[in-house]
């Protein structure tokens, strides 16, 4: 009897987990998780893939999150609504609308906020925060020297 109610106790507790462990996505909507679910966990995206908010590793070619993203993102392009925390690596484009950590690639654009540091040969910040630049042509709305700037940029 106990080894029945250990049983269903587990499969209710996976029941009611909101997050999805893992997620590969070939082209969206073929996808094994739909856009709107959450994933903690992995996700791979074969070509594209999208999800409402992801904490984890993110790997592939085209990754969109809708919401917030908390991990590290490794794909040739992320393009994240909401929230970003932890690393976007981008063989050509990365994009935020808040960002809290390093974005390093071709192009690197922050919406908002960007408290952290820019690697690229792009670098776009379009609202406040801390944040320091390195690439050919850095915007920086608020930089504390001027806008646009080559090499260096940076708010403090």
């Amino acid at each position: 009897m106990k080894k029945i109610i250990i049983h269903v106790l587990l499969i209710l507790s996976f029941c009611l987990i909101a997050a999805k462990p893992f997620q590969i996505g070939v082209v969206n909507p073929l996808q094994i998780v739909g856009e709107g679910e959450s994933i903690k966990g992995l996700k791979l995206n074969l070509v594209h893939s999208a999800n409402s908010s992801v904490t984890g590793l993110d790997l592939g070619f085209v990754s969109q999150v809708n919401s917030d993203f908390k991990g590290i993102q490794f794909n040739w392009v992320n393009f994240n609504k909401g929230n970003t925390t932890g690393i976007q690596l981008a063989e050509i484009f990365s994009t935020s609308a808040n960002m809290k950590g390093l974005q390093w690639g071709l192009v690197n654009h922050t919406g908002q906020n960007m408290v952290g540091l820019q690697l690229g040969l792009i670098n776009i910040v379009q609202g406040g925060g801390q944040n320091f630049q390195i690439g050919l042509i850095n915007y920086n709305k608020n930089s504390t020297i001027f806008f646009l700037l080559p090499f260096i940029n940076f708010n403090l």
